[in-house]
């Protein structure tokens, strides 16, 4: 097992957004290479590192049965399960002129770590552009996979 890198990282605590509880920032994962204005290490999110294993392994889980229920990533180009607007493999792929987004997510319930769908990064971090047509696609996507 490869050994943490973790020099860097500013000195303090942060609450994980996962299982509520404050814990020294050295408990968070941390980019190697992107930094803050000040220098710091850019944290990469707010999941402390085992609610990340774990929220890692509830993927790997939602991928196997998503595969099972014959529902493979789909291609690039074709329609978010949420927002309805088509993904593509970066930002930079996306075509002039299209209102697309960009890299598909193996979206899952945390509650009871079932496979929903397929969604693209905007719509698994929130409502695409926080219009409220965006909101209640997700809204309606959301109900449309507790039904499955």
């Amino acid at each position: 097992m490869r050994k943490r890198e973790l020099g860097n990282i500013p000195e303090g605590t942060c609450k994980c957004s996962v299982c509520k509880v404050v814990k020294n920032n050295t408990d968070f994962q941390w980019y190697l290479h992107r930094h803050t204005k000040d220098g710091f290490r850019l944290r990469v999110n707010t999941n402390c590192s085992l609610c990340s294993k774990m929220r890692g392994k509830e993927v790997t889980e939602a991928f196997k049965q998503a595969k099972l229920a014959g529902r493979p990533r789909p291609e690039y180009g074709e329609k978010c399960d949420s927002c309805e607007k088509p993904v593509y493999k970066n930002k930079e792929s996306i075509p002039m002129g299209v209102d697309g987004r960009w890299s598909w997510q193996c979206d899952h319930d945390h509650d009871t770590k079932q496979f929903r769908g397929w969604i693209c990064k905007s719509c698994n971090t929130g409502p695409c552009s926080g219009t409220i047509e965006d909101t209640e696609k997700a809204l309606d996507y959301m109900k449309r996979s507790r039904k499955k």
